[in-house]
């Protein structure tokens, strides 16, 4: 075998020093060399750097290697993201060893003290497209595991990196880049972006056959043809796939060439592949900006007469990097107009939701009214009504569906015509309570039930009947205190026991006393130490000597805002205060 050996040795004034080398092994340049002639140098991007790495990410002036005799120590400069050997970060002033690999972000370079002797069949390698410091099957049997020796499979390569090898066909990888920027600069839409890659890829591989891009479901993650195409431009998703190539493609997150799939061990039990008779084939990730594969990008031929080489894969690596970004990019566009579209339904729901709330206080003789509603999010499941009856009785409704969003909203529609009709239908309270159980039950609620409080005044008449269907009391404010209206004719909730009756409580409210209904999103408001507001706070949440039932909301309003801290809200709020007027005589 011919060995060539180059000199490393370099006249100084003192005499004969020995030249090291840094190799870059991983990085936008493997194979370059570079030779340490110097007692300081600097690692950086900056031009003015003795060894300048091309990547974004790396400091100007990166770390620094000095002379020691004749070997080196590196230091960090105080970069962002450090410089590494063999894997451990440097701290201070560390000797670099033979064959020490440094490491400064994506770019690795080997240490050497020499440089070596170069085999002749690696060059052979290089003058057949294979670049330097890229793995191959004669390079490391168990790069890629036992295989067999009838593995096919040339090159593998890491899909990670973004950064463009220029070296290796620059004028065809410097137009496809070209175009692709041209193409996804003028389309967020994911067919079009699907559509145009594939097309763009054809131009670029003349030899291609079939080309398609897959996609991983979002639910089941399994990888589905979301655009193909063929060498004569017929477009279809319904082929053929070798799924056990693109499963291996997105499980190792590197590209794959083969040069005959028919032969090689791993995929010549591939019925997609024998279906299809592919012989030589490229298959590269997808990824977006956090690097995880979401599909993959395969291409095939059945001639062997116009196989695919190593630069074909270098430079599809590139076009899937450019075309992973590009579909990310739409992904988002897409999801920002879906957003935008909700948005807009939601705004159209709200405005829905507040029809069937009153818009208005009510008149009625001897009382006063003042309420408050305001849903979580855009819309919510607590509800609130005033229902004039026919023999001139006045219903007030508070009710709480279970949950919020809009599930609780649309049960809370349905229960707004439910509890007019049975209002009117009925002649009791308690029977109209009763048969709205029933009728809510019937309409199946699925595992959602609703509490629920009525009360009915009467003209001319200090009387109020109640009837409480698993909802939070009411609270009766005099002058000097307050307490609940709690017993037991409080009856379960709404959509719970089909055989459920229910029953009326009547109680008086004197002169200038006032009745309060709420929903739990008031008493279950917590401060930073997750204490609930409660109870015993509305209790005392009233205003000094004598209130109007606007200045009794307020009050409460005003409390809790206090006692959150002013913490956005986490569930639905609905007050509604009834006071009876003092005899103005």
């Amino acid at each position: 075998m011919e060995l060539t050996c180059l000199s490393s040795f370099v006249n100084f004034k003192q005499g004969v020093v020995r030249v090291a080398f840094l190799r870059v092994v991983q990085g936008s340049r493997i194979g370059e060399l570079h030779e340490l002639v110097s007692d300081r140098l600097v690692l950086g991007r900056h031009p003015s750097c003795e060894v300048v790495l091309e990547n974004a990410v790396i400091s100007r002036q990166h770390a620094r290697m000095m002379r020691q005799g004749d070997s080196y120590v590196i230091e960090d400069l105080g970069s962002r993201n450090g410089t590494y050997i063999n894997g451990e970060k440097v701290s201070g002033l560390q000797l670099v060893k033979d064959n020490d690999r440094i490491r400064i972000c994506d770019i690795i370079l080997q240490y050497m003290n020499e440089l070596p002797q170069i085999d002749a069949t690696v060059a052979d390698d290089e003058e057949n497209g294979y670049p330097a410091g890229v793995a191959t099957l004669e390079d490391d049997d168990s790069f890629y595991g036992d295989l067999e020796s009838s593995s096919s499979i040339i090159t593998t390569l890491n899909a990670l990196s973004r950064s463009v090898r220029l070296d290796v066909r620059p004028e065809a990888k410097l137009r496809a880049i070209l175009e692709l920027s041209t193409l996804f600069g003028r389309t967020i839409d994911l067919d079009a972006v699907l559509k145009k890659t594939l097309e763009c890829l054809f131009r670029i591989f003349p030899q291609i056959e079939l080309g398609y891009v897959l996609l991983l479901e979002p639910a089941s993650k399994d990888p589905v043809v979301k655009a193909a195409r063929n060498g004569s431009g017929d477009e279809t998703t319904d082929v053929p796939v070798s799924m056990s190539v693109v499963e291996r493609v997105l499980q190792d997150q590197e590209a794959i060439l083969c040069e005959d799939i028919a032969d090689d061990t791993r995929f010549r039990d591939s019925e997609s592949a024998s279906a299809l008779q592919i012989r030589s084939m490229m298959c590269a990730p997808l990824s977006g900006s956090d690097e995880k594969a979401f599909g993959a990008i395969q291409l095939t031929t059945k001639n062997l007469k116009k196989t695919f080489t190593q630069d074909d894969l270098d430079l599809l690596v590139s076009v899937t990097a450019q075309a992973g970004l590009a579909i990310e990019n739409a992904n988002l566009h897409a999801e920002v107009l879906h957003s935008h579209e909700m948005e807009r339904d939601l705004e159209v729901a709200t405005q829905i939701q507040l029809g069937f709330l009153p818009n208005k206080r009510p008149e009625f003789p001897g009382y006063e009214f003042f309420h408050y509603y305001l849903a979580a999010q855009q819309v919510g499941g607590d509800y609130f009504d005033y229902v004039k009856l026919p023999d001139g009785r006045l219903a007030i409704i508070v009710a709480d569906v279970s949950g919020k969003g809009v599930p609780a909203a649309l049960l809370m529609a349905r229960l707004s015509s439910a509890v007019r009709y049975q209002l009117v239908a009925q002649n009791h309270l308690g029977e109209a309570v009763t048969e709205l159980n029933r009728e809510l039950l019937e309409s199946s609620l699925g595992f959602r039930f609703i509490t629920l409080v009525v009360a009915v005044l009467e003209p001319d008449s200090n009387k109020i009947t109640l009837v409480n269907a698993g909802h939070l009391p009411p609270l009766l404010h005099d002058h000097q205190k307050g307490h609940y209206i709690e017993g037991d004719f409080s009856g379960l909730p709404l959509g719970i026991g089909k055989e459920s009756e229910y029953s009326e409580h009547v109680c008086e409210i004197p002169q200038g006393n006032s009745l309060l209904f709420y929903t739990d999103g008031i008493t279950e408001t917590a401060d930073a130490q997750e204490n609930l507001f409660g109870r015993e706070h509305l209790l005392k949440a009233r205003p000094q000597g004598d209130f109007n039932a606007e200045a009794l909301v307020n009050q409460v309003l005003s409390d809790i805002t206090k006692f959150s801290l002013g913490d956005p809200q986490r569930d639905d709020r609905c007050i509604v205060a009834i006071r009876r007027l003092p005899n103005e005589s």
